[in-house]
């Protein structure tokens, strides 16, 4: 797939991850606030959705998980793969497509999706699929969105109307504030 309705195409996500830009960097404010609502528990499974170059890929490996990240962009994924580790594996998807092939059905126990949501053609029936397909009983799900007035004059970001109503359907969510925009969510399936 080379464009995207929802965002920009393939190719300037490529042309991004090429010229070393980042969107929204990772901070240690951020990964601070992650560890305070995502308990770490070695060994478990996680899937990083819109992985670019796999920083947060590699932190969560950090924190004890193995990981998939996943990334429509062969250029970002290149790059991640630059910074090989054991535990982080990386495949090219387009998340608009269906489910990834490999993914274990009610295998994952948290699936990030850091600044991704925006440029999904339906980010609604897209997490209500991580939640019924993708994730355990009990798993979670990390949602890093920038806030915006009016979706269709700033991309990349969600008005707080579409951000409530990605709580939908879960057991549990939990809503804080990073830096600038950015609203984080924290949210869990039913309880084990």
């Amino acid at each position: 797939m080379t464009t995207d309705s929802a965002g920009p195409a393939v190719t300037t996500w490529d042309a991004w991850a090429d010229a070393g830009q980042t969107y929204h960097p990772l901070t240690d404010v951020e990964l601070a606030a992650f560890a305070r609502n995502f308990p770490v528990r070695c060994g478990h499974v996680a899937v990083d959705a819109g992985c670019g170059t796999g920083p947060f890929a590699r932190q969560l490996h950090r924190f004890g998980y193995d990981v998939t990240g996943i990334d429509f962009s062969e250029s970002a994924l290149t790059a991640a793969r630059r910074t090989p580790m054991v535990g982080v594996r990386y495949m090219r998807h387009d998340l608009n497509e269906g489910d990834p092939a490999g993914l274990p059905l009610h295998g994952i126990d948290l699936v990030v999706s850091r600044l991704t949501l925006p440029f999904l053609t339906n980010p609604g029936a897209w997490m209500c699929r991580v939640r019924e397909r993708w994730l355990r009983r009990g798993g979670r799900m990390y949602v890093v969105v920038p806030v915006v007035t009016a979706r269709g004059r700033q991309p990349g970001g969600m008005t707080e109307r579409e951000i409530s109503n990605l709580t939908r359907g879960w057991a549990q969510a939990v809503r804080y504030e990073l830096r600038g925009s950015l609203v984080c969510l924290a949210l869990r399936t039913t309880a084990t």
